[in-house]
């Protein structure tokens, strides 16, 4: 819902925009199509939080350029907004600076801007208060997950760290390979398939032209473009390429950015060149949806796998006998899966017996695991891909 809901908002942002149906429509049906967004509304992250928060910045953006309100009025919705990109995700910490760094296009030759700007800032810098608390309380905890994935390593020159950092940024911000092929990850995207449509690509770069040639005084649409430029930035001060997680704020950008293009296209549907774009433009993404289907559905064993959809039934049946259900000392995923069994299904810890180094279940006790090999003694009566179910014989 959440993901959904951003679409949605994408459509309310069309509509501010443009006042056309056709327009919303379009804007919605390529959020809702996109395999990046999709693929993420259906995962368990507190990633899913970050389109939402994304997107109300937009909103609020768009809202504050264009008000005639106080200054400060206009600044309390955008700056609560970058607030709130901060706090969804780990790499909300670098996109919302950079969202606020590109509230600087409105200030460029338009003195009035900038009491609203910093004012904006002011607001952002409220928002911080709480984190800045906690890292002060918590040394180090925000900056674990950088220290982890980040590139720099001792002894890197700074030569080095900077031309690694551009290969990084030119890498993730490679639209070609999110057109045809996209995360590696498997349980974050279906391997096989775009995670980006040709056609949210090229509506895009049209978008773009129509800008530079027709709204080149809009400033919201300067503040997008350059939002798109620096989106890339979270993920290329990683050592993971193409993880599409930190570069969320791409597809989110570049679908508004095909907005100019699609009211373009209703502003000019009598023209047959134009007719034949669209058409062309349906046809490659309807091709490409049937492709990213058909993988989403011939895969559908393989993410069972992966995302162990067999053991909470596995677990049912040793916790549906009497007795106590055992598991090895350093079995640390079988213990983790029938902990949460567990506690999502109302069943005592007192149930849940982890054996100690070298020790064996009594006679008739079922014992559950992973990695472990189930002992000579024991008889397998279950199996969940790698997990399984046995009995023991004493």
């Amino acid at each position: 819902m959440l993901v959904f809901v951003a679409i949605l908002l994408l459509g309310l942002l069309a509509w501010r925009r443009t006042r056309s149906l056709f327009v919303v429509c379009g804007t919605v049906v390529a959020g809702a199509l996109t395999p990046w967004l999709y693929e993420l509304g259906r995962t368990a992250y507190e990633t899913i939080i970050e389109p939402l928060t994304f997107v109300l910045v937009l909103l609020a953006v768009d809202w504050a350029h264009r008000s005639s309100r106080s200054a400060r009025r206009r600044a309390v919705p955008v700056g609560l907004a970058l607030g709130a990109v901060t706090y969804s995700y780990a790499a909300g910490r670098l996109v919302a600076p950079l969202l606020a760094l590109c509230l600087l296009v409105f200030v460029i030759n338009d003195r009035s801007r900038r009491r609203w700007v910093f004012e904006t800032w002011a607001v952002y810098a409220v928002t911080l208060i709480p984190i800045l608390v906690y890292s002060l309380v918590h040394t180090g905890a925000l900056n674990a997950r950088f220290n982890s994935t980040t590139y720099v390593r001792h002894g890197m020159s700074p030569v080095t760290i900077v031309g690694d950092f551009f290969k990084n940024y030119a890498t993730d911000a490679n639209l070609a390979h999110w057109v045809t092929s996209g995360d590696p990850t498997p349980y974050i995207h279906t391997h096989g398939a775009a995670q980006l449509y040709i056609a949210t690509v090229v509506l895009a770069l049209v978008g773009a032209i129509v800008i530079l040639r027709r709204d080149r005084a809009d400033r919201f649409w300067w503040f997008v473009v350059a939002a798109l430029v620096l989106s890339p930035l979270p993920g290329a001060i990683t050592g993971e390429r193409y993880y599409s997680l930190r570069l969320l704020p791409m597809p989110l950008l570049l679908i508004a950015l095909g907005i100019p293009a699609l009211d373009l296209v209703r502003r000019r549907s009598r023209d047959w060149p134009v007719l034949a774009f669209a058409a062309a433009l349906v046809a490659v993404t309807a091709a490409q949806f049937w492709q990213w289907r058909h993988n989403y559905y011939f895969n559908y064993h393989g993410r069972e796998v992966l995302f162990e959809a067999h053991v909470p039934p596995l677990l049912a049946r040793g916790f549906g006998a009497s007795g106590n259900l055992y598991v090895n000392h350093d079995d640390v995923y079988a213990q983790t899966q029938a902990l949460w069994y567990a506690a999502t299904h109302g069943v005592p810890r007192s149930r849940i017996s982890i054996l100690p180094d070298g020790g064996h279940p009594p006679k008739g006790a079922l014992e559950f695991g992973r990695f472990t090999a189930c002992e000579p003694s024991c008889t397998q009566i279950g199996q969940a891909d790698t997990y399984w179910l046995a009995r023991e014989n004493g």
